[in-house]
């Protein structure tokens, strides 16, 4: 098992798809991150040793090692968080893949409680692009290429003058009512297969597409765009030219769990 927490493990744990994106963010933007514990489990007997380190408050993840292209996600709600059970179908889909478990220092959201899904691209020295979803939708949305409700363009000039009284004028796309109830309808059906139900989906899923607030945008512009320019030269020495962060919300707070650099997108 490797752990985050152990600072000679840490070389280990970014071989693996996933478990890197997760190290990536706390190292280049340290607080954003919910995680404050992540391992990895490389197989059943490594887990028979270890499982006594961790309980079924930590989430769960597939891994892979970044010298193989990524492997599919596994559909976590077919394991009820059995890290075990999960571990075995991981390895079923790929022998050299591993099970990545992470605890989060905040409690988790319902998913159709959510502000937003965001995800970020940066073209270090080009620009900032973003494409995100409103509330009630998720990272997934974004990150999956199955809905955008809002998308902006920062060029990389504009990073230093950008703030929340200019930020609408990036704007490149906004949803229409047509394509948003799509969208919705898509966002329900999958909800209802991971069991909540029609009757709350309806209440909490808005009809009509209400724009992301300011303070969302306000905490992303701090958050990511600003730190962007300070450290545009350490990026650039640690190879990352092109990454993308992704995530969602949790209360007022952009929450993304993972930075995936060009090797992964």
């Amino acid at each position: 098992m490797y752990s985050i927490k152990k600072e000679k493990d840490i070389p280990y744990i970014l071989k693996y798809h996933r478990a890197k994106d997760m190290v990536n963010i706390m190292k280049f933007f340290p607080g954003l991150s919910p995680v404050d514990d992540l391992v990895v489990i490389l197989d059943e007997d490594d887990f028979e040793k270890n499982k006594d380190k961790f309980d079924e408050s930590y989430n769960i993840r597939n891994g892979n090692p970044i010298s193989e292209p990524c492997m599919r996600s596994i559909i976590i709600k077919n394991f009820n968080q059995d890290h075990l059970e999960a571990l075995k179908m991981i390895k079923k889909g790929n022998k050299n893949g591993v099970l990545i478990l992470f605890h989060l220092d905040n409690e988790i959201s319902n998913r159709y409680e959510r502000y937003a899904g965001i995800s970020i691209g940066v073209s270090l020295g080009n620009a900032v692009y973003i494409d995100a979803v409103g509330q009630g939708f998720d990272g997934r949305e974004v990150l999956k290429g199955i809905s955008c409700h809002e998308r902006y363009t920062i060029p990389w000039n504009d990073i230093r003058k950008v703030n929340i009284d200019n930020f609408k004028s990036y704007n490149t796309y906004i949803v229409n009512n047509e394509e948003y109830q799509k969208s919705r309808d898509e966002r329900i059906d999958f909800l209802l297969k991971c069991d909540v139900s029609q009757e709350i989906l309806d209440k909490k899923i808005p009809k009509k597409y209400t724009p992301i607030p300011d303070f969302i945008w306000l905490d992303v512009i701090k958050n990511v765009i600003k730190p962007l320019d300070k450290d545009e030269d350490y990026l650039r020495s640690e190879g990352f030219l092109e990454f993308n962060l992704s995530g969602h919300t949790e209360g007022k707070k952009f929450k993304p769990w993972q930075m995936a650099d060009d090797q992964r997108m």
